[in-house]
């Protein structure tokens, strides 16, 4: 009896083991930046070996958007900062394309994805926040005092594995 106890605490050390910081784990944040870099739940599902609905599954949890939602606002970053980069060359093209009907399509296209890029909206990325407004509830007898339930935020943020320090 004394073994089997001792087996499933050995079989419970070997689970992957949650970052304080983002409340996943190490193959979650895996496919969180995949599917934020584009691909696919079926191509993500395959790289990382687990089932889609496993994908589905965690897209549903508040840790998972945000870690994803982080992911695509840098990749958003990113993406702008190249575009920054490329302006001199943007604006040349632009330039001859005005000068030129066989550029018209080039032209169309990279304002289509500049446009895009820049509309384009992220959600929020801060899981705690989104805890915390969780917890946070406006009294219906005095709406301008809303009431913070400390004990349900911080007990949340166990459940999820991630740390109590910000």
């Amino acid at each position: 009896m004394n073994n089997k106890k001792r087996q499933k605490t050995t079989e419970k050390t070997n689970l992957p083991k949650v970052n304080p910081l983002t409340g996943l784990t190490p193959i979650q944040e895996q496919a969180a930046i995949l599917l934020a870099s584009g691909d696919s739940i079926t191509a993500v599902a395959e790289k990382i070996s687990v089932n889609r609905s496993t994908l589905y599954k965690w897209q549903i949890q508040v840790t998972f958007q945000c870690f994803f939602n982080q992911q695509c606002t840098d990749y958003k970053n990113n993406l702008k900062n190249g575009l920054f980069g490329l302006a001199d060359e943007a604006l040349n093209a632009i330039r001859d394309s005005l000068q030129s009907k066989n550029e018209a399509i080039r032209l169309k296209t990279a304002m289509w994805i500049t446009d895009k890029v820049e509309l384009s909206e992220t959600g929020t990325t801060d899981v705690r926040a989104v805890i915390k407004e969780r917890h946070t509830k406006s009294e219906s007898i005095d709406w301008d005092t809303p009431t913070f339930d400390e004990h349900g935020y911080k007990n949340e943020l166990k459940q999820l594995g991630l740390s109590l320090n910000e």
